[in-house]
């Protein structure tokens, strides 16, 4: 399959010649200002869906393969030592993501993927601030699994606002701030009706 990649500035085509150079013994770059491009013949298909499904670092394959192998016992049960074993690495594993991001280990929490981790951070943040803050802005795209956390909180009482996008769907920073002037009184506290 031969095809070509558009790129918008010189800074993104180097990028690109440098992310696809594995990829490509050459690329064919069309860059917006016109200048050069080379011919392209790609030696594998290029993967951009990297967001639902990625390639494994062989690091982490390394470092798991014990787990999958020979130390495959459940970290919740403490009644073996397959399981205190599972667990000491479990929590070895969060104190070194708390260390490289400057966290407490106990504000570390390992989740399934995407789905799970927004709904925990949606809802979360939503009944801790309860009853004091109610209210909830988001945009009309936000994935799914964000979305339907708040139609979750909308029944349980939150109010929520769905912010309209452009047609880019990049969010118009004058809607927000319209909102805000309109919606809140922050002068007398009052709160007037939305519409969007």
């Amino acid at each position: 399959m031969i095809g070509r990649l558009c790129v918008f500035s010189r800074l993104a085509c180097r990028r690109a010649v440098y992310i696809f150079r594995e990829f490509c013994a050459e690329a064919e770059l069309l860059v917006e200002d016109g200048s050069k491009s080379r011919s392209c013949k790609p030696i594998r298909p290029l993967y951009f869906d990297f967001q639902a499904s990625t390639q494994l670092d062989p690091r982490v394959l390394d470092a798991m393969l014990p787990f999958y192998i020979s130390h495959f016992g459940n970290p919740h049960s403490r009644t073996h030592e397959y399981g205190w074993y599972c667990e000491e690495a479990i929590e070895k594993a969060r104190e070194n993501v708390a260390n490289q991001i400057g966290a407490d280990h106990k504000e570390i929490i390992f989740t399934s993927g995407a789905t799970e981790s927004n709904n925990l951070a949606v809802k979360g943040v939503a009944k801790f601030y309860h009853p004091k803050k109610k209210h909830i802005i988001t945009t009309q795209i936000e994935h799914k699994c964000v979305l339907d956390s708040c139609r979750v909180l909308e029944n349980d009482g939150f109010d929520v606002t769905y912010l309209p996008v452009q047609k880019n769907g990049i969010l118009d920073l004058e809607v927000l701030t319209f909102f805000f002037m309109i919606y809140y009184r922050f002068w007398n506290g009052l709160l007037s009706p939305k519409r969007f």
